[in-house]
């Protein structure tokens, strides 16, 4: 079976674009209604390809149409990102992804603007496909609707049963949750990020020794930091947590963590919180933009909290699981993050009209500002800023100096037959000088 996720994008194309190219790891990247197109160019040199810079050709035409401003005072959607995984069982190679894949794209996005660019970086070398779909009708110039995943997820199965590949089932029997046919499962214990119950809060505040507290804290630092579940499983060890899989009979799928030198104390990962649960951590680990440390600050993390187990410094633990966790929560990537984090807050709070509300934020302040003293006291973040890529797409980014060929973007009124043709002319123009 294919299986078929989707991502929201709400910034400029150039961070996805860099993400899915850097390393030379895109196998081959095919484009539809930009200034190249897999239907109307066939045939044509195929290197020009490789001058097509679709990020900006699809930030130029969001911003023609004034689609990249927000939306009913909600940020706006800039692209959809899906991403296509054949069955391994299929034994697909590239160029059947390709042919599923462009059938697929032209189904439902044959209006839009999109680049797709395959890779096979996963631990069975499986080919895989990254689809971007700018979120600019080219007929209408209107807002992209985001149609339910599960009715596109249904259309991909069609899509490859008519080409003799497996498929499965999208309607959801009652059943065990989190398994591999997934089923319907049962609402969880909680909903809250992290949960801590009555018993557990009144040790905490008595200054207690919390086992339950002790084990959330350790797997907090572990899915902070790994990347795929093999490292999470790793990290755990070295963190002195054992895992086991839940009962078969739970309604819910999850893990079970324990104390490796008193495994009698052991609480599944979802009475830690939501996000503790095998299910949002199997989720998180396939999520693009999932929230990691750079490779510094990672080993700097982990140095201390191994150390902090092996001295059973339960408290310096809880100081640094709490900073981790909150860096995460904003996405602190510099020491300057916190700044403008902070002055985000501090003006939505003086905004507030409702006391609770501005509390709020006003908590979430003091949770940021002690990351940063603690954060800062043990170098865990980079000092200085991060390069920051121009994201934006206002008018000013095209007004600096000639554009290279291939990276024109389309304009309002102009077909995309005859952007393509322009932007083509302009490339062969440039290699015959």
């Amino acid at each position: 079976m294919a299986v078929l996720k989707a991502i929201n994008g709400h910034t400029g194309c150039g961070r996805i674009k860099d993400y899915l190219e850097k390393g030379g790891r895109a196998l081959l990247r095919d484009f539809f209604n930009l200034s190249w197109d897999e239907v109307e160019d066939k045939g044509l040199d195929a290197a020009l390809k490789d001058e097509v810079d679709w990020a900006l050709e699809m930030d130029a035409l969001r911003h023609d149409y004034g689609n990249d401003r927000p939306w009913k005072g909600q940020r706006a959607i800039t692209f959809r990102h899906y991403a296509i995984s054949p069955d391994p069982s299929d034994n697909i190679g590239l160029e059947g992804l390709r042919e599923l894949t462009h059938a697929w794209v032209k189904k439902h996005f044959s209006d839009y603007q999109v680049a797709v660019v395959y890779h096979d970086d996963n631990r069975q070398g499986i080919p895989h496909a990254h689809i971007v779909v700018n979120n600019t009708n080219l007929e209408t110039g209107r807002r992209l609707h985001i149609p339910n995943v599960l009715d596109m997820n249904r259309s991909l199965q069609e899509v490859a049963k008519a080409r003799g590949l497996t498929v499965f089932d999208n309607e959801m029997p009652k059943g065990r949750a989190g398994r591999s046919d997934p089923r319907t499962p049962p609402r969880p214990r909680t909903r809250w990020a992290t949960y801590i119950n009555k018993a557990e809060r009144g040790i905490l505040d008595a200054g207690g020794y919390s086992w339950v507290s002790d084990i959330r804290n350790r797997v907090s630092v572990a899915k902070v930091l790994s990347r795929n579940e093999g490292e999470f499983m790793r990290i755990l060890e070295l963190m002195e947590i054992e895992v086991a899989e839940n009962s078969t009979q739970a309604p819910r799928e999850d893990w079970i963590f324990s104390l490796a030198d008193q495994p009698s104390r052991k609480v599944s990962g979802e009475r830690l919180g939501m996000t503790f649960g095998k299910i949002a951590l199997t989720e998180r680990f396939v999520r693009i933009g999932s929230y990691h440390p750079d490779a510094a600050s990672s080993r700097a993390i982990l140095s201390m909290a191994t150390d902090a187990v092996e001295i059973k410094d339960v408290a310096e633990l809880g100081s640094l699981a709490k900073a981790v966790e909150t860096n995460a929560q904003y996405s602190i990537r510099s020491s300057g993050d916190y700044g403008r984090r902070i002055e985000t807050l501090q003006r939505r709070m003086e905004r507030e009209p409702e006391a609770k509300a501005a509390a709020k934020c006003a908590e979430r302040i003091q949770e940021l500002a002690e990351a940063r003293e603690y954060a800062s006291r043990h170098s865990l973040v980079p000092d200085g800023e991060l390069a920051r890529r121009h994201q934006g797409s206002g008018s000013d980014r095209w007004q600096y100096g000639p554009q290279r060929s291939g990276n024109r973007p389309q304009r309002a009124g102009q077909s995309s037959a005859a952007a393509r043709r322009d932007s083509r002319d302009r490339q062969q123009e440039g290699r015959s000088r």
